[in-house]
């Protein structure tokens, strides 16, 4: 089981809220910056209701349509397209209701199957595997910084290769930026939480992430974690 206070040495809190929460209809985005930025803040409000043991939120979207969201705490994590919806190890993409739901992403649906596995390390490194025949792509919620691996990053469109394992987020790369950043007379707090987020597409990858018909994006508490604790937000650092 990955513990955050091993990682980053901090104090255990306790999760009161329920680990899964059903959508509801407002759940609709327009604008891509400001899905981020919600998803990071709404982590950042329950702070101390997320307990050692988890390591990541998960949010399935279907196209600007938010149809769930879940805590990830056990050590290995299936996204796939079962119906099984979500049983705190398996998210099942096609256990969820989408009243909106359009022909297209009825059809990516049926070709995720076994989808990916993903995972975080005792490093602090979220990993992921292909697992699935057909496409899955990992798409950059940064334009200038990203802490997505290599292995993934040379390929076209972000592309995942059939059953090699990659860095969904590469702890020493983030750790890396974040040095580079908090030596810069105004640190920019926001280009380094973009980088606590990994957009994971199924199947048909389009130029904007909210015309995708199945995605997820993960939110990396570690991550977001290690920023509290080196820039804390609202608070800018001198360079030195």
């Amino acid at each position: 089981m990955v513990s955050r206070r091993k990682i980053l040495s901090r104090s255990r809190d306790n999760l009161v809220e329920s680990q899964y929460e059903e959508q509801d209809e407002e759940d609709v985005w327009y604008n891509l910056d400001k899905l981020y930025k919600d998803h990071i803040q709404e982590v950042l409000d329950k702070w101390n209701q997320i307990d050692d043991e988890i390591w990541a939120k998960v949010i399935v979207f279907e196209r600007n349509r938010r149809v769930a969201k879940a805590y990830a705490r056990a050590p290995v994590l299936t996204i796939n397209g079962s119906n099984d919806g979500f049983d705190g190890f398996r998210i099942g993409l096609c256990g969820f209701d989408n009243p909106m739901r359009d022909s297209k992403t009825e059809e990516a649906k049926r070709h995720i199957n076994q989808g990916v596995k993903i995972k975080m390390d005792e490093q602090g490194n979220i990993l992921i595997k292909r697992l699935c025949k057909n496409n899955v792509y990992v798409k950059s919620t940064n334009q200038e910084d990203n802490a997505i691996g290599p292995e993934i990053i040379r390929n076209s469109q972000g592309a995942l290769e059939h059953e090699k394992p990659g860095k969904l987020f590469d702890m020493n790369k983030f750790q890396t930026n974040l040095s580079r950043e908090t030596r810069r007379a105004y640190p920019d707090r926001r280009r380094l939480e973009m980088q606590c987020l990994s957009a994971i597409i199924f199947v048909r990858t389009e130029a904007d992430l909210l015309q995708c018909p199945v995605w997820v994006l993960i939110v990396n508490v570690v991550g977001l974690d290690m920023l509290k604790s080196k820039l804390p937000p609202g608070i800018l650092l001198e360079s030195v």
